[in-house]
């Protein structure tokens, strides 16, 4: 985490020249006057996506030091300082963003050529590494031209500050870098960074018995500043979609092995459904001879995992969705019908599916684990229960009846696992982003809740912690969206319930509007949560770590409660601007799942409840 210190200086050399002599002032005016200055300063726009690209990568050393695996630094406006610095809730920090932090800190001030500045960090929480103490000094060298633009040249050395205690492994011994950032201020931030480290790390042994070993760090690295996207031109960003959509729909046909499915590890079954779930939701025929191979080769296959189950019905509800539908709820309507035809063949296999659902809860725990697992029966997850609800929900548009005595229980044990506690602020209930005119924005109209709001969010396999004293949480982005969209699947599966089942399910009318009440609350309480740690270009307070698997649960609990913003936030747009950037060469976003993600996200491919569950934020 960066801390500003009240002890950053900037020392100005013209303090020194307007103390000599005047005589001397006469006989060098020009060293005086002629000193070229900038405005150092990040001026971007909240709404600016920027995308900077590695475009070299060298390390020197021994063969068994570490080689380095530098990919992209990308940000939102938003997510940045004046002075550079990223807010402490985007942490844990990517290793090459703890880099480009110390490159990036500026001292958000005119400045002239030969002026000095100091910051000290303490990066407490870095993905995959251990922390980092550093003094960093900085000089804006001279103006120069930098990839065809007059940059500031600031040259910054970087050493580690204390080392860990001798007991702590790994930790740095040593860690020195410089960076030679150059700074546009005619926008308002960098161009490019080029560093050189040389560090060294104590690291624990092969074995228990071996001793520490020192690996050396060498590296030399650049980013350039490959793509900026104004998230609000939302003409461009349309059209760029409608691309990475065609381009992505022809990579994940092509992803597909020779057997005609799409294994994810060993899960055949799983990595084909949700691979035939995207292409369905993007539009892809139903009756293609290619899809038709794979669903059946998909009926063929065994039934192991909750994943593979579940996203196989919801790959089967995809086939019968109508244009029509679709046109609906991506205006945000809803056409009221959901009509599912189900072939005979088809309804059975979902029947069969649903079955096996049931039957593979890990009881007598009310959640699910990745199969039922009698020697592990306290094991669950938030990740395979949302699955397991969102196949349920999709079987009961099939027309296949969800028996009763399994959402009750399973939605109070959820809501049981929410943080206790969480910071408290006011959501944005109501946002009207201001139009652009002449190239300027308007202000916005932004519309507080009236009452302070919660933001407890949800953990993997564990009840969420949440410590005031610090802020600390072990909540994160993607659970606390699976959270959230296992109280949403609940709430629909309650409601579309038959009189009977209901009353059966919950005792009595008055106690189901109690429970409907309560899951109410907490889904204001976690929607309030994505509020807070909001982010598209990381999963919230879990760096990079399952990207893309947030990013899909981020449009899922977006489109189940038909909201727009979250917060000042346009998700959707924000959320494409980077994909339709980090989109590969071949139209993929790395392998099948992955590439999948991205693709549900962009055709917005989450299936709308037959009512939108209302979770406190602005509409459309």
């Amino acid at each position: 985490m960066v801390r500003r210190l009240p002890t950053t200086t900037l020392r100005l050399g013209a303090l020194v020249l307007a103390a000599l002599p005047l005589v001397l002032a006469d006989a060098y005016p020009a060293t005086a006057l002629a000193r070229g200055k900038a405005e150092l300063a990040w001026t971007v726009e909240d709404s600016l996506y920027l995308h900077y690209g590695v475009s070299s990568q060298t390390a020197m050393g021994d063969d068994g030091d570490p080689k380095p695996n530098l990919r992209y630094i990308h940000l939102l406006g938003y997510e940045i300082g004046t002075d550079g610095q990223m807010p402490a809730l985007t942490t844990p920090w990517e290793f090459e963003e703890l880099l480009f932090q110390m490159a990036a800190f500026v001292p958000a001030a005119t400045a002239r050529e030969g002026d000095e500045w100091e910051h000290e960090w303490n990066f407490d929480r870095v993905s995959g590494t251990q922390a980092l103490n550093a003094i960093s000094s900085y000089t804006f060298t001279e103006l120069t031209t930098y990839e065809k633009q007059e940059c500031a040249h600031v040259v910054g050395t970087h050493k580690l500050k204390s080392a860990q205690a001798d007991t702590v492994l790994p930790r740095w011994t040593k860690f020195e870098l410089t960076t030679d950032s150059y700074f546009d201020p005619a926008i308002g931030c960098l161009q490019g960074i080029r560093i050189s480290m040389r560090g060294s790390k104590m690291e624990s042994g092969a074995t228990v018995d071996d001793p520490p070993a020192a690996k050396n760090y060498a590296w030399d690295a650049e980013w350039k500043l490959t793509r900026t996207v104004d998230s609000t031109d939302t003409d461009y960003v349309k059209k760029k979609v409608d691309i990475a959509i065609f381009n992505g729909v022809e990579r994940l046909w092509a992803l597909r092995n020779k057997e005609g499915t799409w294994p994810y590890g060993t899960n055949v079954r799983g990595g084909t459904a949700l691979a035939l779930l995207a292409l369905l939701m993007c539009g892809e025929d139903p009756a293609d001879v290619r899809m038709v191979e794979s669903f059946r080769l998909m009926q063929e296959s065994e039934l192991n995992t909750t994943y593979d189950v579940a996203i196989s019905i919801m790959a089967y509800e995809a086939k019968y969705i109508s244009k029509t539908e679709r046109e609906a709820f991506l205006k945000g309507g809803n056409d009221g019908k959901q009509e599912r035809k189900l072939s005979q063949q088809d309804l059975a296999e979902v029947q069969r599916l649903t079955d096996w659902l049931i039957q593979n809860r890990n009881e007598p725990n009310v959640m699910w684990n990745y199969s039922r697992d009698e020697d592990s029966p306290a094991r669950y997850d938030f990740s395979v229960t949302q699955y397991a609800l969102l196949g349920l929900g999709s079987a009961m548009r099939c027309g296949v009846v969800i028996p009763t005595g399994y959402i009750r229980k399973l939605v109070e044990f959820v809501r049981s696992l929410q943080a206790p506690d969480g910071p408290e602020f006011k959501r944005v209930v109501d946002y009207k982003p201001g139009k652009k005119k002449n190239g300027k924005k308007g202000d916005d109209k932004v519309t507080l809740s009236t009452k302070n709001v919660k933001a407890r969010g949800w953990a993997y396999t564990y009840a969420a912690t949440y410590v005031p004293d610090t802020g600390a949480t072990s909540a994160y982005g993607s659970m606390t969206s699976a959270g959230i969209t296992t109280l949403i699947a609940g709430l629909d599966i309650a409601a579309n319930m038959e009189d009977k089942a209901r009353i059966k399910e919950f005792d009595n009318n008055a106690q189901y509007k109690n429970w409907e009440r309560d899951t109410q609350q907490a889904l204001d309480w976690g929607m309030t949560w994505m509020e807070y740690w909001f982010s598209v270009t990381r999963n919230p307070n879990h760096a990079r770590a399952w990207y893309y698997y947030y990013l899909y649960g981020l449009e899922r609990i977006c489109m189940l409660s038909d909201v727009r913003y979250l917060g000042t936030h346009d998700w959707y747009f924000e959320g494409a601007s980077a994909l339709i950037t980090l989109q590969g060469d071949d139209g993929g976003w790395g392998g099948a799942v992955d590439t999948a993600f991205a693709l549900l996200f962009l055709k917005r491919g989450t299936v709308r409840t037959n009512k939108p569950v209302y979770t406190g934020g602005p509409k459309e």
